[in-house]
């Protein structure tokens, strides 16, 4: 694809013939902003697609002064500003060496707090420790739950082994893929100790669920200079058949942009008791509560279609040992079982659990952030170039990515 561009100096990855808009913005994470995107499609003549692209400042409600239009024809993209656009962009300050591609977030707004009749129990939980022959303690800490028909044994050798995805840090190639199947998974809208049950977890507003937790481990990976591609698709708009658009959506990533490397599935769990009451899976991390995380790791007897599991094994207990090495308590036991899960797509894919639908959206992302921090040290000790030169991209204040 041929790109055209103007004065406004970032880049716009558009595919034409998807359908689906596609914006890519390098942009950095500072904790007193948060920015909603939106995208909207119009069809003009000639098969030609026209975007606008809008950005607001969710803190004080004004509008950022930047509505380019975007038109794709031809396989080429233009992009085109008036003057007042063009000088608000041209106010530039330094971020070196962050990199994030926030595409297809929802431009939804939903408010949870409409959800007000007490008609069940919320309780706290910090799941410790596994007991039994399935509970592999790892070195540096945490533990795996072995519940495959291999010898646990064998599975304890693997943990061990040093062996993930390198990856290469300011490249301008994305290295980390962070996607949702299940898009819509949210959390309560703040800590409480009861819940709706006409509130089903589940939000098309991407400042609700999941996709906040995305956009933190995106920001904490772009900060250390990694390159990340946070693809915001509703695939469970349709619960059924949300892991085959899941993985369309990876597979697509992962043809046009082979030098990914990492692809993690952010969900979110449902923890509850039979009587009803509903479970926040919470820990306190340096005077914080935090939402606790479970891994999930698929493993293949020979039916799952993930014949290189092994790998995939390799990365989460080095992932798992880097959260719970810098934040203990921060992770439940990785969860190694036969599944699929779209973890055929990569040898760096995983699954991971953010919280319970008892957990509130802050402690949630706030998790994020911590599974940034420890993924990015973990890929830093391991980067295929330790002495890589930041390189400077020049970026206006406004396009901060949210971090609530």
């Amino acid at each position: 694809m041929q790109m055209i561009r103007t004065s406004i100096r970032r880049k716009l990855f558009l595919s034409a013939g998807s359908g689906i808009a596609a914006l890519a913005v390098p942009v950095a994470a500072i904790l007193s902003f948060s920015v909603i995107f939106g995208v909207t499609q119009n069809n003009t003549e000639a098969g030609n697609r026209t975007r606008s692209c809008g950005f607001e400042n969710a803190n004080s409600n004004e509008s950022v002064l930047f509505d380019p239009e975007i038109t794709e024809k031809n396989d080429t993209v233009i992009v085109e500003a008036d003057e007042d656009e063009e000088q608000n962009v041209n106010n530039m300050i330094d971020f070196p060496g962050k990199y994030i591609y926030t595409v297809n977030m929802n431009e939804s707004s939903e408010d949870l707090s409409t959800f007000s009749v007490h008609s069940g129990k919320i309780v706290n939980e910090t799941f410790g420790k596994g007991n039994g022959p399935e509970f592999i303690s790892l070195p540096n800490g945490g533990q795996l739950r072995n519940c495959t028909e291999i010898p646990t044994e064998t599975v304890r050798a693997e943990c061990s082994v040093d062996s993930i995805p390198a990856v290469e840090l300011y490249s301008d190639e994305p290295q980390v893929l962070i996607l949702h199947t299940h898009t819509t998974e949210s959390y309560e809208p703040y800590e409480k100790d009861w819940y709706d049950e006409s509130y089903t977890s589940r939000s098309a507003d991407p400042g609700n669920g999941v996709v906040a937790v995305g956009e933190a481990i995106a920001g904490q990976l772009a900060a250390a200079g990694i390159n990340v591609i946070h693809d915001c698709t509703m695939h469970d708009l349709t619960y059924n058949g949300a892991y085959s658009r899941s993985l369309g959506t990876a597979l697509g990533v992962l043809d046009r942009y082979p030098s990914v490397k990492i692809v993690l599935d952010i969900h979110r769990d449902a923890i509850e008791y039979e009587d009803g009451t509903r479970v926040s899976a919470v820990t306190d991390i340096d005077g914080k509560k935090a939402a606790q995380t479970m891994i999930i790791c698929a493993a293949d007897d020979g039916t799952y279609g993930v014949p290189g599991f092994m790998n995939n094994l390799h990365f989460a207990s080095a992932l798992q040992q880097s959260m719970e090495s810098r934040y203990p308590t921060l992770t439940r036991p990785v969860l190694f079982q036969y599944c699929q899960y779209n973890q055929q797509v990569s040898p760096g894919a995983l699954l991971i659990e953010v919280g319970s639908h008892g957990n509130s959206i802050d402690q949630a992302v706030y998790s994020g952030e911590l599974i940034g921090k420890s993924l990015a040290e973990l890929l830093k000790d391991n980067c295929a170039e330790a002495e890589a030169v930041p390189v400077a991209v020049k970026m206006p204040i406004y396009f901060i990515d949210r971090v609530r």
